[in-house]
């Protein structure tokens, strides 16, 4: 039941199983705070469980009619609420979550283990040998989770059976299971489906498809570079070391990373200096770790354009963008990707005046709602906000801003890149010396000013002509 390989039927040690007992027995006699699982899981949701979960076992444990029947904890359904959280933070409908439960149900029994089937490890027991990510990144469910649904994109998974899905995203020997686990996999999905928020957000900048924004980085040669986040994994230093992804960059005067498709997994937008703009799909499951192998042009015209950021202005889960003229005016550009045809930017509308005051602007969600606010900066240093209200002012997102640092003409570059994952996005400062500064987001703390303090997180980027993020 492995994801990506030959696998033997999963067991669980009976001593497992008699610890799992014992603790699960206890929990019910504590407080929430404490997961009722065993020692080889892994929390689901980093604030544990809770009484809501809880209620929901109780419940569907009655109503489930297969191998769920009577099994399910606060703590699985838990690890269900983060994957349909995932699901829902992606705009994705419920049948997506159904098949994802259903293929953990198979896989895990709904729970987050740090074991399994030679080196297959968490909810989907996906495999690092066979190209999954990290034991760290697998064990995080909406990396994982976000794995899986970019695979699950690959088939016919709107129409196709829920088992008949599983199975070409897991390739197991055990097909039949899938179709066993369904009826109770789509029971908890849709149990659960109301109960869960969409607060693990996939941030619009991850090329691996985690929760942890990566860099991607060109070379004056044309070379790009990616820079997996390895925040966790490597003690709050994120960006240490880069893989060669790409050459032939340099025909392109402009790159802006944008999840154009919409599947969580950041794609490019390039421009060439005759106004073409072309779309490279992020394909990073399907072509072994290789996002970006071809595109496609999807628009002219865009060199009446000097400046463009990718924002979800709308808060729908496919990026935008934002494009600014010389005279100071401000276009959006909304995603239209499935209405069209897989043409994302059609037509644009002005949203905005007097732009050309600031010399830079970095889309960021500084304010951590869903929404991509503005951060502005002007010659002089200081640094502005402009939140978006897309919904309170009748879909024009930028209409006021305020001032929230200042100094920042330090830098000669800055981007906005959740690097710790916490769903705020930072921004990433590059001096001209090639060190790199991270100022991570602290809006909730310090009353809304969200980049206060920095620490430096690297240096020698000044061998790359363009960060991306």
């Amino acid at each position: 039941m492995t994801a990506g390989a030959t696998v033997r039927p999963f067991r669980v040690p009976p001593l497992a199983g008699l610890l799992t007992t014992f603790l699960l027995t206890a929990s019910a006699m504590l407080t929430f705070s404490a997961p009722a699982q065993a020692a080889d899981t892994v929390p689901c949701d980093p604030n544990g469980i809770t009484a809501a979960d809880a209620t929901m076992a109780s419940q569907l444990n009655r109503q489930l009619t297969g191998s769920m029947r009577g099994e399910m904890t606060a703590y699985r359904v838990s690890c269900a609420r983060v994957i349909i959280a995932t699901v829902k933070s992606r705009e994705m409908p419920v049948r997506a979550a159904q098949i994802a439960v259903t293929t953990t149900i198979v896989e895990s029994t709904i729970r987050n283990l740090n074991y399994g089937d030679r080196d297959s490890v968490g909810l989907f027991q996906q495999r690092p040998s066979q190209g999954w990510g990290t034991v760290e990144q697998i064990l995080n469910p909406v990396y994982a989770t976000n794995r899986f649904l970019g695979k699950m994109l690959q088939f016919d998974w709107r129409d196709d059976p829920i088992g008949q899905i599983c199975q070409q995203v897991q390739v197991s020997e055990f097909p039949s299971r899938y179709y066993d686990a369904t009826p109770d996999g789509v029971a908890i999905a849709n149990a659960v489906w109301s109960m869960a928020s969409s607060e693990p957000d996939t941030p619009g900048h991850s090329v691996t498809g985690d929760s942890f924004s990566d860099l991607v980085a060109s070379k004056s040669d044309g070379t790009m570079w990616l820079y997996s986040n390895n925040f966790l994994r490597d003690d709050g230093m994120p960006y240490g070391s880069g893989s060669q992804i790409g050459h032939g960059w340099n025909a392109f005067d402009r790159i802006i990373p944008a999840d154009a498709t919409g599947d969580g997994f950041t794609d490019l937008v390039a421009l060439k200096p005759d106004g073409t703009m072309w779309l490279y799909a992020n394909n990073f499951v399907r072509d072994d770790g290789m996002p970006y192998g071809s595109g496609r042009q999807i628009g002219h015209g865009w060199n009446a354009f000097d400046r463009i950021v990718a924002a979800d202005a709308t808060g729908d889960g496919f990026t935008d963008l934002v494009a600014l003229k010389p005279d100071g005016t401000m276009w959006l550009y909304a995603n239209n990707f499935v209405r069209d045809d897989g043409m994302p930017y059609g037509s644009g509308r002005q949203i905005g005046h007097g732009w050309n005051a600031f010399d830079r602007i970095v889309a960021a969600d500084a304010t951590g709602d869903g929404f991509t606010d503005l951060v502005a900066l002007k010659p002089d240093g200081t640094m502005w906000l402009y939140a978006n209200n897309f919904v309170r002012d009748d879909g024009v997102p930028y209409g006021s801003g305020r001032q929230i640092g200042h100094g920042w003409n330090a830098f000669d570059r800055i981007v906005a890149a959740d690097a710790t994952g916490d769903g705020f996005t930072d921004l990433v400062a590059l001096k001209p010396d090639g060190t790199m500064w991270l100022y991570a987001n602290n809006f909730v703390r310090d009353d809304g000013v969200p980049y206060g303090s920095s620490r430096q997180i690297g240096h020698g980027w000044n061998t790359f002509d363009r960060i991306i993020a």
